[in-house]
């Protein structure tokens, strides 16, 4: 046998084998999410660049096929789907197409671009609900960027490819019987397909491909925040979940962070108004003063005095209620004024997890990030995806 079978011989088995060769590891079965990058449009502008298929959702059908797809449209119907591609403009009785790219072809939805397999389904509200399946390396390569800037240490960007990850395999297995796994905003993680990409986070993807955090054999619900001004929150009293790993830290490293302090101010009119809003019904605001702080610092509840009486309502709730983006965390203090009220407040975020703006300061310090996650995860494993 010559060097050159014998070489090509070795390579197929390690390829085979998932066995790491010549500096590349090649991993099992690639593992796969679905996020909703958009939800109730009553329209989407659909285009490929590049080789592609388009198929109905649960019926063998194809319905289009080709090198590239110029811009085309997709819009509900009372009995199922309008779609305007090359062939013309076509009422299909199905309540679903997938887009299939072939050769790593782009799709792009309403001038979007994004990897992976893309359905557009017809919802019962005759909208649509566009959910993209990708590899979760690949979805990754979308999510760093707007987590983390691009230019911060790389230690602390592999941190957050680990964190980030992680997350998504908690999402994918308690929402394994849902239309899909994530959303594509803060409520998830920030997902900007294919435009946001950056070399330097798609290389902490890659250099941390496939590893997540566990506890005990399973996966760790590794959630995060932008930063915990001194001390990181416990999940038991954010998501009422009791695990070491997420019962807090004391945190040295985001001391100094940008946008530390924060300050907002509410009339008792428009607390009143977000409040229902957010299915606290109450009439009549007219007072509000803290609660107890937990070992944290944070607030465990606020109580709000209305025309009834006097309404305790978990901090956390409140927050998010009146605004993630406006009460940036829990840590706040309240001030009375005759204009309403003033929150003043530290950090940004619900605190769980790992800090982000406290890996920068500890990738600032040449921790490595497994170090960093052992700090925000402590007791938590760093396993690689296809051991759970």
């Amino acid at each position: 046998m010559t060097k050159l079978a014998v070489f090509s011989l070795i390579l197929i088995i390690s390829i085979l084998l998932g066995i790491s060769f010549a500096g590349f590891s090649y991993s099992q079965d690639p593992v796969s999410v679905r996020i909703r990058v958009a939800g109730d449009e009553e329209k989407i502008m659909l285009s490929v660049k590049g080789p592609y298929r388009i198929e109905a959702i649960n019926k063998d059908l194809l319905l289009d096929e080709g090198k590239y797809l110029k811009t085309s449209y997709v819009i509900p119907t009372n009995s199922g789907l309008l779609l305007g591609f090359r062939l013309g403009v076509q009422e299909f009785k199905i309540y679903g197409i997938r887009i299939i790219p072939e050769k790593d072809a782009t799709i792009y939805l309403n001038r979007k671009p994004f990897r992976g397999i893309v359905d557009i389904i017809r919802t019962e509200k005759f909208k649509l609900l566009v959910v993209n399946h990708v590899d979760i390396e690949k979805y990754l390569y979308g999510v760093l960027h707007h987590e983390t800037p691009y230019y911060w240490p790389a230690e602390t960007l592999k941190a957050q490819a680990v964190a980030a990850r992680t997350f998504a395999m908690h999402r994918k297995e308690i929402m394994r019987e849902k239309d899909y796994d994530l959303t594509s905003d803060i409520y998830s993680q920030v997902y900007g397909g294919r435009a946001g990409e950056r070399r330097s986070t798609r290389k902490a993807v890659d250099r941390t491909r496939g590893k997540i955090l566990t506890y005990k054999g399973k996966v760790l619900p590794a959630y995060y925040h932008s930063m915990c001004a001194g001390h990181t929150e416990s999940a038991k009293i954010v998501f009422n979940m009791s695990l070491p790993p997420l019962r807090g830290v004391s945190c040295p490293y985001c001391k100094g962070a940008p946008h530390m302090q924060w300050k907002k101010s509410f009339s008792y009119k428009q607390i009143e108004k977000k409040l229902n809003n957010y299915g606290i019904a109450l009439n009549g605001v007219n007072f509000i003063v803290e609660g107890k702080r937990d070992a944290s610092g944070r607030l465990e509840s606020v109580k709000v005095r209305h025309k009834k009486g006097t309404e305790t309502i978990k901090a956390y709730k409140f927050r998010l209620a009146l605004g993630p983006n406006k009460l940036r965390s829990t840590n706040f203090t309240i001030r009375i004024t005759s204009k309403g009220v003033v929150f003043n407040g530290k950090g940004w975020g619900h605190g769980v997890g790992m800090c982000q703006w406290g890996a920068f300061g500890m990738g600032k310090r040449r921790f490595n990030y497994k170090q960093i996650l052992e700090f925000y995860y402590p007791g938590a494993k760093i396993t690689d995806i296809n051991k759970i």
